[in-house]
């Protein structure tokens, strides 16, 4: 080894209490070029912000092509399916005014205060009911009276 002392290529060892007097001063880190950086402006100017997820469906008739097997209800496979109405969807959490009530009211309407905000949002439901028919494997009309939702709406 050169000089005599230490490797070639080795930094100088720490002492105990601090820092070698000998040790390089710290080098600034590298920073990325500046066409690197406007090119990576630009890339976000042009793609934009993440999109939003899409809010779900307000309350709606809904339909499913089913197999009448697939009720449940104990028919038979039909050769032919079913279009079966729901409803589904969001209703908004408005409160309503014995909510609104209740809620100011506190711990002075007795047994209220675990129940409060439980129950309270409306749900999408049927207001009214529509009969189903399908061709059975005999091939005789069956009626199903009451089977599909007609009309919906938030209720609650």
């Amino acid at each position: 080894p050169r000089g005599g002392k230490g490797n070639l290529g080795t930094p100088p060892l720490k002492s105990l209490g601090g820092v070698s007097s000998s040790s390089p001063p710290a080098m600034p880190q590298p920073r990325p070029p500046r066409s690197f950086l406007l090119l990576l402006l630009l890339l976000l100017l042009l793609l934009g912000p993440a999109p939003c997820p899409a809010p779900p469906p307000p309350c709606a008739l809904r339909s499913l092509r089913v197999g009448v097997a697939d009720l449940g209800l104990g028919y038979a496979p039909s050769p032919e399916p079913l279009v079966f109405r729901y409803c589904g969807g969001r209703c908004p959490a408005t409160p309503s005014l014995h909510a609104l009530a209740l809620g100011a009211l506190g711990g002075a309407a007795e047994g209220a205060g675990r129940d409060l905000g439980r129950g309270l949002a409306p749900c999408c439901r049927p207001t009214r009911y529509e009969d189903a028919a399908f061709l059975d494997s005999a091939l005789q009309w069956q009626r199903l009276p009451g089977l599909s939702a007609g009309a919906c709406a938030c209720l609650g």
